[in-house]
C-alpha cells in the first residue's frame, strides 16, 4: 500500500463508501442513464409535436366545416324565408282557391245538367217530329181515301 500512496493512486478497496453504504455508480451506467433520459424527453417532445400537428389539422378541418356550415345555413336561410312568403301568399289566396274549386264544380254541373237538357229537349223535338210524320201520314191517308171515292 505504500506504493500506492507514493504515486497518488487509490485502490478501490481503500476507496471510502457512500453514506448508504452502496458503491458508487460507475460512468457508463451514468452515459446509459443519461442516454436514456435524452431518448426520453426527444420522444416526449415527439409525441407533443405529434399531438399539436393532429390538433392543428383537425382544427383546420373544422374551420372548414364551420365556413361551409354558415354557407349552408345562409342557403337554408334564404330558402325557409322564401318558404315562408310563398305560404303566405297561398293562406291568403286561400278562400280564392277554395271558391275556385267551388266554381270549377258547380261549372261542371252545370255543364252536366244543360247536356242532359239538351239530350231531353233533343229527345222532345225528335218525338214530336214523329208525331208530326204520323199526323202528317193520317192526313195524307185520309185525304187519299177521301179522294179514291169520290173519284
Amino acid at each position: 500500500m505504500a506504493g500506492a500512496e507514493a504515486t497518488g493512486a487509490l485502490d478501490l478497496k481503500d476507496k471510502p463508501l457512500p453514506p448508504n453504504g452502496r458503491p458508487g455508480t460507475s460512468g457508463t451506467e451514468l452515459g446509459l442513464r443519461a442516454n436514456r433520459e435524452k431518448a426520453s424527453s426527444a420522444f416526449q417532445r415527439a409525441q407533443r409535436a405529434e399531438q399539436q400537428y393532429r390538433a392543428k389539422r383537425r382544427a383546420t378541418y373544422a374551420k372548414n366545416d364551420i365556413e361551409k356550415a354558415k354557407e349552408h345555413f345562409k342557403n337554408s336561410w334564404v330558402s325557409f324565408k322564401a318558404g315562408m312568403v310563398y305560404s303566405w301568399h297561398v293562406m291568403r289566396a286561400g278562400p280564392a282557391v277554395i271558391s275556385e274549386g267551388a266554381r270549377v264544380k258547380m261549372d261542371a254541373q252545370k255543364e252536366k245538367g244543360e247536356a242532359r237538357r239538351r239530350e231531353k229537349a233533343a229527345e222532345k223535338k225528335k218525338k214530336l217530329e214523329e208525331a208530326i210524320k204520323k199526323a202528317e201520314k193520317a192526313t195524307e191517308d185520309e185525304t187519299a181515301s177521301g179522294e179514291t171515292p169520290a173519284a
